[in-house]
């Protein structure tokens, strides 16, 4: 895995109207692959493909170690954590809240534009995107400096991801190699019986 780092987005949640619900997931080059083959699943509306039946206008992908917060807590009652790639070249994340079944998205951001800042910043610095906009670069007098301000302030208390988000479009397949399991020096040798 190179040049990893996180991505935190917030999150637009009509009951609370909170600014501190966000989510954050984990960002590399094997993500930056897959967002781009997945992207590439999703043409731009032509005259070409107006004329079929059948139009691919979004895709939406298992996003499963994305993690949503709600302030600094760990919000344990989302469900459904996906990534929405639509024809506009934008993505948003999406998931619902288990009891009240409310639908908890984000705003839409460039795909290309997250690839850029991606190649362009310092390796394993934080992206924040606040209401589609990234908002590491503004006035830290400005709402979104002062949503970046609070967000560094929770990441005292907040659990950094420590597995990649992969997308779950491989079925069966190792997305990441599994590392040996190390037994205790005391262990001895053990047999494994098929029968």
């Amino acid at each position: 895995m190179s040049k990893p780092r996180n991505v935190v987005v917030q999150v637009v949640r009509r009951s609370t109207g909170s600014a501190t619900h966000h989510v954050e997931f984990l960002m590399d080059d094997n993500f930056v692959d897959r967002l781009k083959q997945l992207r590439s699943l999703v043409p731009l509306l032509s005259s070409l493909n107006k004329q079929r039946d059948l139009v691919i206008d979004k895709v939406r992908v298992r996003l499963p170690n994305a993690i949503w917060y709600a302030g600094s807590s760990i919000d344990s009652g989302v469900e459904g954590s996906c990534i929405v790639i639509a024809a506009e070249g934008s993505f948003n994340c999406g998931a619902r809240d288990r009891q009240t079944r409310e639908k908890l998205v984000t705003y839409n951001f460039s795909i290309s534009r997250l690839i850029d800042l991606h190649g362009e910043r310092a390796e394993g610095e934080t992206l924040y995107i606040r209401d589609g906009n990234f908002a590491n670069d503004e006035p830290v007098d400005s709402p979104a400096g002062l949503w970046v301000a609070s967000m560094h302030e929770l990441e005292v208390v907040m659990r950094v991801p420590d597995a990649p988000s992969d997308f779950d479009t491989l079925h069966e397949m190792a997305l990441r190699p599994q590392r040996p399991q190390t037994q205790p020096a005391s262990a001895g040798p053990q047999r494994v019986s098929f029968y």
